[in-house]
């Protein structure tokens, strides 16, 4: 499996950090935050060899990019149907966005099919959880050649994501406050490094990726890492963007 973090940041694009996207073996992407298709395109991939989009949720910062993703995907003549996968309504918010930014009729022969997921849905190699999150949150297990990672999109603390990423290869966890922060992160429905480090101990997971970095918080890269390793005995990493890990 190879994994390549396009966007690995928190709330807006920074100058080194866009905002939250992950492209699994080239064809299917979680996510598809602001600066993401930049990124896609620094790293060489056609926008016409992606098969599936999983979107956690919908927060402009996890969604930024999509409308640009279609144009892309229009203006070089696709022609396969590209798969939308989501919470619900998840259908309709893509089709209102190219409405509002006055998508051309021509555009219109995009084959795009949607999925309205509302988490516990086994797809076969994609599994699915509702977490905890205000708008409704799906993490997502993804299994493909004998590896699996996990990724939880945004959510507070919530053990039973740790069944979902049971034996994963790589779990990719929100963990956009310090422990110290614990108070700010309930309160905004994220998860803590500490946090991030408990559940991927009680999954037994080989590594974990602390994700969702916000601006406020870099150059504490070390911190969020020793706070994980209070909890969870394997490898623990900050990716940056355009960062892969292959497994």
């Amino acid at each position: 499996m190879k994994v390549t973090f396009l966007g690995s940041g928190g709330y807006v694009v920074t100058a080194d950090r866009s905002c939250p996207s992950i492209l699994v073996d080239g064809v299917l992407l979680l996510d598809c935050g602001f600066g993401s298709l930049k990124n896609l395109r620094a790293a060489g991939v056609s926008v016409g060899a992606l098969k599936r989009l999983l979107i956690t949720h919908h927060h402009a910062d996890h969604v930024g990019d999509l409308v640009g993703l279609l144009w892309a995907m229009a203006v070089e003549g696709r022609g396969e149907p590209f798969e939308i996968l989501g919470p619900e309504g998840t259908d309709k918010l893509t089709l209102s966005l190219l409405e509002a930014m006055n998508t051309p009729p021509e555009y219109t022969m995009l084959k795009i099919t949607f999925r309205n997921l509302s988490g516990g849905e086994d797809l076969g190699e994609v599994k699915t959880l509702k977490t905890i999150h205000k708008p409704v949150n799906l993490a997502y297990r993804v299994e493909r050649g004998g590896k699996s990672l996990c990724y939880s999109g945004d959510t507070a603390y919530f053990e039973p994501l740790a069944a979902l990423a049971k034996g994963c290869n790589l779990l990719i966890h929100d963990a956009v406050f310090l422990e110290e922060q614990k108070e700010l992160a309930a309160l905004t429905n994220h998860s803590t490094a500490r946090e991030a480090g408990k559940i991927a101990e009680a999954a037994g997971v080989e590594k974990l990726v602390l994700f969702h970095i916000l601006p406020f918080n870099r150059g504490f890269e070390r911190e969020f890492v020793r706070q994980a390793g209070r909890e969870f005995s394997g490898e623990i990493l900050i990716v940056k963007d355009l960062e892969t890990l292959e497994f």
